[in-house]
């Protein structure tokens, strides 16, 4: 199969050019310039934004992953219009391309915040969607976008809906890396750990080289309009995860307690059954294997 990747640059869409190299043809799209040996060679810089350049880049292609996105709620909040013109206008515009390619299924990478604050977990994929962020908004809205060219144009959609993905790939000098790349860069520093409160919320962490197998899973199967938890269906406690960093860690590690954010979503967990039943996911890297690698510089 061939298969287009948008956002071909990030840690994400490295894992995934390794999980599809033995069995299909992969390329990607970005506004960056790969690091990454998995995607080098392979990634065209451009503009999701662009129809020209996804016209060209869509070309052949049998499936498209689409995983750029703007992915700062920092920044959504700051500036909406941005995040809208990524997130929704940017998914539009590869949903054309892949359509007027004659690409057979779209895969969107979406996000947990578009369940907003949970009302039960662990969160099943037919809890509401309430998202409370712009960036969580902006993202469900290209779901709807995907499932209506799949309505329109009778091309086969799923959409993915990762929960905390993590690796050592993240880049640990942005400023939109997750508490894993904070806490493991922090141990490696001899810096603190910092938990905000009693770190009793709880998250459920996914390493990305296993969200990577489950949306190649995703690309093979035959069924259509799936939408899928992307979670390892473990809860995590925000203290759990430091004291299990503190376990990996080859220095000496501290924990500090500060302030809570009042705004912080307590628990989100993902009920992972249905990747399960449809698809075959199952986790292989478990947290504390994960964040080993940390350490060992590897992935």
């Amino acid at each position: 199969m061939n298969i287009l990747v948008t956002g071909g640059s990030g840690q994400l869409s490295s894992y995934l050019f390794e999980e599809l190299a033995s069995k299909h043809e992969a390329w990607g799209v970005d506004l960056r310039e790969p690091v990454f040996e998995s995607a080098r060679g392979r990634v065209t810089i451009a503009d999701i934004l662009d129809p020209e350049a996804m016209r060209e880049v869509c070309k052949g292609a049998d499936a498209v992953v689409h995983t750029a996105a703007q992915v700062s709620v920092q920044r959504s909040t700051e500036d909406p219009a941005f995040d809208v013109e990524t997130n929704v206008l940017g998914t539009v515009r590869v949903l054309k391309a892949a359509r007027d390619a004659g690409a057979s299924k779209f895969v969107m990478i979406s996000s947990a915040a578009a369940y907003g604050n949970p009302r039960h977990v662990p969160v099943d994929e037919d809890h509401p969607a309430e998202p409370l962020s712009i960036y969580g908004s902006s993202k469900l809205s290209a779901e709807h976008f995907t499932q209506a060219f799949g309505s329109s144009y009778g091309m086969k959609w799923a959409v993915i809906r990762p929960f905390n993905f993590y690796s050592p790939r993240a880049d640990p000098k942005s400023p939109y890396s997750g508490v894993i790349t904070k806490f493991t860069q922090n141990a490696a520093s001899g810096i603190p750990l910092r938990i905000e409160g009693d770190g009793s919320q709880t998250r459920d962490f996914l390493h990305a080289a296993d969200v990577a197998r489950l949306v190649r899973l995703v690309v093979e199967s035959d069924r259509d309009g799936m939408v899928l938890n992307g979670g390892s269906g473990q809860a995590t406690s925000i203290l759990d995860l430091a004291n299990v960093v503190k376990k990996v860690s080859p220095r000496e590690v501290t924990i500090e307690h500060v302030a809570p954010r009042t705004a912080d979503i307590k628990h989100s967990v993902a009920r992972v059954e249905r990747a399960r039943e449809m698809v075959g996911f199952t986790t292989r890297i478990s947290l504390e294997e994960g964040l080993k690698a940390f350490f060992r510089n590897g992935d």
